[in-house]
């Protein structure tokens, strides 16, 4: 029998590895090909729902290999191991707490807020560096994804069939109430959820498309404003070259700028440089006149790129921006073209565009100052404009590094001072790079908000929910209940419920009923009687029992659980009122060799003997006594003068006392005793035993027979 038993379990066992198996497979193809993306990362993983499907009808162990196997396909999906974790401990936790009567779905969402949502929130941030507003949606997102599958796992578990499960999944409710107040309500999550879901997801896909749109349009808007700019400059100073093309005298050169620089205030400067690079003339007049007085800066600018350039190609040129010298410090970009005459290169007319004159036309733009920002760099990566909250230094390098997209796969995201940013970029003519940000919050917002209402809404759906199958059930319970209250009567009368709060069904269990209670009134009249006879038997036995529970059953002296609650709460009474007790613990002289050489029916004779003279000599003054061990004893004792006196009276008399089959078998016994007189407040009871014990050893390593006391 045990051979076929052992089997058959083997057997259980292989099945539901294997069914663990096949669930495992199908929820690890939901997990990787129809995983559902809410926004960004943010995805909805549905595999779940056959893990908990081999947990109702296969049991735990089954339930666990299917986490293994779609986790596999979480692990690929979300390269992250951690959500094994988080599987498993759901599984054991949702296990455990439906153990003990607590709803599935209840169940399920207790593991997450307690267990599953906080242990995310300490472990994702060590993995992807997200912000707190990013990290509570993904947080949210794991309860109400846990829910969700739930929640579908439990209806269909409903349509299983009952041939297919090897374990038994108790009713939720033992009301009919209950019951349909649970399925009623999972159907509204399960609908609720879905369809707040994906209109969450068509919402954030709509907000998502308007800012790749907005800041794309906003984007093309900057690169065309930034190329319109220099190109007006640009202009103007080609114009101008061409102007002093036409004269010849050096004066009207010299108007022909100042003119130019009065009509684009852009231009900070303009200067004129013959073929050598040596600077000619300058406006404003007053700041070239300062550059001609200072000998530490001649006006020579034959190294620079504005000057070398047109010389060598004899085209016009955009420098990136640096800082002037001589006529000023501060960023500029400067616009040259070259003075040719007669084919020859005569030099350059110069226009030093003011940087600053650019930040004005970008703030003119309709970037929204709450969501949107702006940087421009130059084909050099250095920073023309930047908006004010990302805190770049003009002139500065930026290049914007890309970070893994929690958010959208539209735009890539970088971060600037600690802040996420989706971004878009443009390049114009110049090679200006024109990035423009938009934050993701208003996506994350978007969702947080809706998951807000979402909440609500459940909370208002399962109160008007609880309220109709209330009524409904009650219609149905009611004759149910007045059924049952006429049943309770022990008498042969018929029912009467009114037929009109009856439904058939209800009147064909009544007519049933009424049949069977006959028979079981006349059943239980003689079950009674029987009842009340074993019921005498039972109080006798269990006054046996009570007395086996608290006595050795050799000795009848107490047993050591027994002696060490009486003794411990005698202990802390004397502790209490000052009254001086003593611990002592005996243990029989060469016991061992008494059973070698008599037997061992003669060394239980002589353990009764012990317990026989104990009774006498110490319980007759109300000492606790007890059989500590097989051969150990001990006795506490409480208001005794002298101990050692007491103690050395009983070991007199053992030496004589105890006969068997006629004969005296002489018997010494080691104590050891730990008595407190003075320090009351010293300690506890389990001290005072340890002490009793190391005393006790303390006699036998001295030659037994032996008496070893303090006291404290």
């Amino acid at each position: 029998m045990n051979a076929h038993a052992s089997n058959n379990d083997m057997n259980q066992t292989l099945i539901s590895v294997f069914a663990g198996i096949g669930f495992g497979a199908i929820a690890a193809l939901v997990n990787y090909f129809l995983a559902f993306e809410l926004y960004g990362s943010v995805t909805i993983l549905l595999g779940q729902v056959f893990v908990f499907l081999a947990l109702f009808t296969r049991g735990l162990p089954s339930a666990l290999v299917s986490t293994a196997i779609a986790s596999i396909a979480v692990y690929l999906y979300t390269d992250n191991l951690f959500f094994f974790v988080t599987l498993a401990a759901e599984i054991i936790v949702v296990w455990f707490l439906f153990r003990r009567r607590i709803p599935i779905l209840l169940a399920d969402l207790i593991y997450w807020l307690i267990f599953g949502m906080p242990l995310s929130y300490w472990y994702l941030p060590t993995v992807i560096d997200v912000p707190t507003t990013f990290l509570v949606l993904v947080l949210a997102k794991l309860l109400l994804n846990g829910l969700l599958y739930t929640a579908l796992a439990i209806l269909l578990y409903q349509l299983v069939p009952k041939t297919w499960r090897s374990v038994t999944m108790k009713p939720v409710a033992d009301s009919l109430r209950g019951r349909v107040f649970y399925l009623s309500f999972l159907c509204i999550i399960v609908s609720s959820l879905s369809f707040s879901l994906l209109y969450t997801v068509r919402s954030a896909q709509q907000v998502e498309q308007q800012i790749v749109s907005d800041i794309g349009g906003k984007a093309n808007s900057l690169r065309q404003v930034t190329e319109d700019f220099v190109n007006d400059y640009k202009v103007a100073v080609r114009n101008l070259r061409d102007s002093m093309q036409a004269v010849t005298r050096y004066e009207e050169h010299l108007e022909l700028m100042r003119l130019t620089q009065e009509n684009f205030p852009g231009f900070v400067s303009m200067l004129l440089a013959d073929a050598n690079g040596t600077i000619l003339h300058g406006v404003p007049a007053r700041h070239f006149q300062v550059l001609i007085d200072n000998p530490t800066a001649p006006p020579d600018i034959n190294d620079r790129s504005y000057f070398s350039e047109p010389k060598a190609t004899n085209l016009g040129y955009v420098s990136s921006a640096f800082r002037g010298r001589g006529f000023g410090t501060q960023p500029i970009i400067a616009i040259s073209e070259p003075l040719i005459v007669d084919g020859t290169f005569r030099g350059i007319v110069e226009g030093s565009l003011d940087v600053p004159e650019l930040v004005r036309l970008v703030r003119r733009t309709d970037i929204d100052p709450n969501y949107q920002s702006v940087v421009v760099t130059d084909d050099q990566d250095q920073v023309l404009f930047a908006s004010d909250e990302l805190r770049l230094r003009t002139l500065s390098h930026y290049e914007p590094n890309t970070f893994t997209n929690l958010y959208t796969q539209n735009l890539p995201l970088t971060r600037i001072n600690e802040r996420d940013l989706l971004f878009t970029q443009r390049v114009n003519a110049y090679g200006w790079n024109i990035y423009v940000f938009s934050s993701p919050d208003l996506i994350t917002q978007l969702f947080l908000n809706n998951l807000i209402i979402l909440s609500i809404f459940l909370t208002l759906i399962a109160i008007l929910f609880a309220f109709v199958t209330h009524r409904f059930a009650q219609d149905i319970n009611r004759p149910l209940e007045q059924l049952a209250e006429q049943l309770r009567d022990n008498t042969d009368s018929p029912l009467s419920i009114p037929n009109h709060d009856m439904t058939r069904e209800v009147r064909t269990i009544a007519e049933n009923l009424t049949a069977a209670r006959k028979l079981m009134v006349n059943f239980n009249r003689q079950l009674q009687q029987q009842v009340n006879e074993k019921t005498k038997d039972l109080e006798q036995l269990n006054m046996k029992l009570q007395k086996l529970a608290r006595e050795d059953g050799l000795t009848e002296l107490l047993n050591r659980r027994t002696f060490d609650d009486l003794a411990e709460q005698r202990y802390h009474e004397a502790m209490a009122t000052r009254e001086p007790v003593a611990l002592i613990l005996m243990d029989i002289d060469y016991f061992k060799r008494i059973n070698d050489t008599m037997g061992h029916p003669a060394g239980d004779e002589c353990i009764r003997c012990v317990g026989q003279l104990l009774k006498e000599h110490f319980e007759r003054r109300g000492c606790l006594c007890a059989r500590y061990g097989g051969e150990e004893f001990a006795v506490f004792v409480s208001d005794v003068d002298d101990v050692r006196k007491l103690v050395e009276k009983f070991q007199d008399a053992l030496a004589t006392y105890c006969q068997v089959n006629g004969q005296v078998v002489p018997m010494t016994i080691s104590m050891g005793i730990a008595e407190v007189r003075h320090s009351f407040g010293g300690g506890s009871f389990r001290r005072l035993v340890a002490e009793a014990d190391k005393l006790l050893y303390q006699s036998k390593d001295t030659g037994r027979n032996r008496i070893s006391i303090e006291t404290i």
